[in-house]
């Protein structure tokens, strides 16, 4: 069961140090420098400025998505019974910059996660699951295209979650038990009832929550329990004892108070208000508040408090968790675990085991973005579960008969730990969500989980099915490239604020085993990077690191698999390079914009960057771009381009067949949610692949037609 509310939904790129991999560091990496390069006024933004590109409109690119695939998905919540059979909801045909979820799903797993049989629920979106048996299940859910009921509703965009569903067959389906007409803050189930609290109205800072119960069979009959002096957040019951955490304002600032019921909610009394920081003085809306409480037995008991108007005003400040020895008479700020980049505090406990995900403020933030802290003694004592450098924790949970479950912010990735400690994603079936690369028509590489970045994966059956080979211990990977099935090259950076370290390293058994092959001088780990060997020995790499206001983009060259480098570097620039792609040993073409969003060039160089020339300019205002040239003449763009005057974005696909004098923009068909990963490969001129975080597509015809050839869901038959 999952306490408390959602926290939000961030985009991220997950690491989890991995294991299998055997990497070399030699202590001096052996490259040799040439000398710098600079471009001066022959800059590819000012050279021949005549040449315009004929940027026509083209045909809508088609997606054509198995019935299986679910666009736009975004997770909510999850639960398990037992090691084996769990669940998980969420809603689908969300999409950037457009409509909000339409629908809403519930899919359970019976097997561990190898397979999931989906409920779709349609103008539904679920944000609570409370599963009883594997039969006897509740959840909470709103209606689809309602405006958002501020932070209590769970995640930015979900619909007012008002409703509470019940199911008697283990999912398969859904009846409405009870509308509570309040948002649904959280579910509970104690002595063969079931509590749902709720938020209420808010009028002037002051809200009016409740607590409804009912018999957990059938389940169809509630009745008001308590009404609160607040907006009630969360609540923790044991027996007859019960706690709930009440929002209270006066139309000036906000209090986080305890209260206390032990004759099974027929009384409640206020037993504290939390030692909140002087930040929530600042707060007078209650509803922007959030909190979940557990407790571990009749005395130690666990809060997380946090509000989602701090992080407009201060930067996440009020992410505090709480802990009483007492009853809930007294709290105080637990200090055991070290904080983390962490988007809002997540909490569960079973028994003696407690498993804390702090928070901090995210401005300042530096280091880990999320770490899980688990105790097996109460809170006494406190060690590392797992550290995650950018994946969020949503929920968590303790699974019946062993081990912890986490739901991811952003990646949408449900992952468990088994007894021994180690984590597995099991939710949506593992697939790369960085670069991929694919040697022909069946065998592919790709780089990044949803948990690890650094992991190394390969498909043999065209992007279907894929497997974990290898990992780059504690980094992302942020190129590959494979000029053969056994012999390929992959960059990889830090993927947080510490080290800034970079490795191009190399395989010779098709990727199980890696070694150091060159350590750029310089690197921040979120760039844009080209990587391409054209044969097993010869490739270069495009660093385009440190491009914000001017850059000088470096290129490193071998001739001998790595033996050896060539440094050289482009010159500099007020503008800024956002893809490159390199045709040929000295020939590449690299794509510009001024601050993300002015008229983009194509410049090209055909002597290792000495001098440029305009290939093209598109003439539309791009925040990103992504190019492949699978031939000197024929080449794809992928382009998030901005519309005037709503400023708001869509992707198109760019194609030219005279080597990018002229392009053509397809618009893309169907409400597909385009996610945070994004990559684009094509072998030739015709066969390619694109990622777009949630489904792999193909297309053997040029991009017209592009086929999921992968769904985030693992259906059972």
């Amino acid at each position: 069961m999952r306490l408390g509310v959602f926290v939000g939904l961030l985009a991220a790129v997950p690491l989890l140090a991995g294991c299998g991999a055997t990497t070399a560091h030699p202590t001096s990496p052996p490259h040799a420098k040439a000398p710098t390069h600079t471009t001066g006024s022959k800059a590819p933004w000012s050279t021949n400025k005549t040449i315009r590109a004929n940027l026509a409109s083209g045909s809508p690119a088609q997606l054509q998505a198995p019935a299986a695939t679910l666009p736009g998905l975004m997770l909510t919540d999850a639960d398990f019974v037992s090691t084996q059979d769990g669940w998980i909801s969420g809603g689908v045909g969300g999409q950037v910059n457009g409509p909000s979820l339409s629908a809403g799903i519930i899919a359970r797993t019976t097997d561990g996660g190898r397979g999931w049989r989906v409920a779709h629920l349609p103008g539904l979106v679920p944000t609570h699951l409370l599963f009883l048996s594997g039969e006897t299940g509740f959840a909470v859910a709103g209606h689809a295209g309602e405006p958002a009921a501020g932070a209590l509703s769970g995640p930015f965009g979900l619909p007012r979650a008002n409703l509470i569903l019940r199911s008697g067959d283990g999912g398969r389906t859904w009846t409405t038990a009870f509308d509570a007409g309040g948002n649904v803050t959280d579910l509970a189930a104690t002595q063969g009832s079931i509590w749902a609290t709720t938020a209420g109205s808010c009028s002037s800072g002051t809200c009016s929550g409740k607590i409804y119960s009912a018999s957990q069979a059938p389940g169809s009959s509630w009745s008001t329990l308590w009404t609160a002096p607040g907006a009630v957040l969360t609540v923790a019951l044991q027996g007859q004892s019960a706690w709930a955490v009440v929002a209270t304002g006066n139309g000036k600032s906000s209090a986080a108070e305890v209260y206390a019921s032990s004759d099974g909610g027929a009384h409640f009394a206020e037993l504290a208000t939390l030692p909140t920081t002087s930040e929530l003085s600042y707060f007078s809306d209650p509803s922007q508040l959030q909190a979940q409480i557990t407790f571990t037995n009749a005395q130690d008991g666990w809060i997380t408090l946090w509000s989602m108007q701090s992080c407009a005003m201060h930067g996440c400040d009020v992410t505090d968790i709480y802990r009483t020895i007492d009853g809930g008479r007294t709290w105080a700020k637990e200090t055991k675990t070290t904080i983390a980049c962490q988007f809002g505090p997540v909490l569960a406990a079973s028994g003696e085991d407690v498993a804390v995900a702090q928070g901090v403020n995210l401005a300042a933030c530096q280091g880990p973005k999320s770490t899980i802290f688990l105790s097996q003694d109460g809170g006494k004592t406190f060690k590392v579960a797992q550290r995650w450098q950018t994946l969020g924790v949503s929920f968590m949970g303790f699974i019946p008969g062993g081990g912890l479950w986490t739901l991811g912010t952003g990646n949408n990735a449900l992952a468990i730990q088994s007894a021994s400690g180690r984590w597995r994603q099991i939710f949506p079936a593992l697939a790369p969500v960085g670069p991929i690369d694919f040697v022909n028509a069946t065998e592919g590489f790709g780089a990044g989980d949803a948990l690890n970045p650094g992991a190394i994966l390969r498909t043999s059956d065209g992007g279907h099915i894929w497997r974990e080979i290898s990992s780059i211990p504690d980094l992302g990977v942020n190129a590959l490239n494979f000029p053969t099935a056994k012999v390929g090259y992959v960059y990889a950076a830090s993927v947080d604020s510490e080290g800034h370290v970079a490795e191009i390293l190399r395989t010779t058994d098709g990727g199980r085993t890696w070694s150091q092959t060159h350590a750029p001088a310089s690197s921040s780990g979120g760039a844009p990077t080209t990587l391409k060997f054209f044969s097993a020995t010869t490739g270069l790499f495009i660093n385009l690191y440190d491009c914000t206001n001017s850059c000088t983009p470096e290129v490193v060259q071998t001739e001998d698999a790595g033996r050896t480098w060539q440094v050289s570097k482009f010159g500099a620039s007020a503008y800024y390079p956002q893809s490159a792609t390199a045709l040929a040993p000295d020939r590449y073409v690299v794509g510009w914009s001024a601050n993300g969003r002015a008229l983009t060039w194509l410049g090209q160089t055909t002597n290792g960057g000495e001098t440029w020339t305009t290939l093209a300019n598109l003439r539309l205002r791009s925040g990103s771009l992504l190019m492949d040239f699978p031939t000197p003449e024929v080449g794809y763009v992928m382009a998030f381009v901005y519309h005037v005057p709503n400023e708001a974005g869509t992707y198109e696909l760019l194609t030219t067949s005279n080597g990018g004098k002229t392009w053509t923009k397809h618009a893309f068909t169907s409400p597909v949610g385009w996610g945070s990963a994004l990559a684009l490969d094509f072998l030739g001129a015709r066969r390619g692949w694109l990622l777009n975080g949630s489904v792999l597509w193909s297309t053997d015809n040029a991009g017209r037609t592009w086929t999921a050839v992968r769904t985030p869901v693992p259906t059972e038959p």
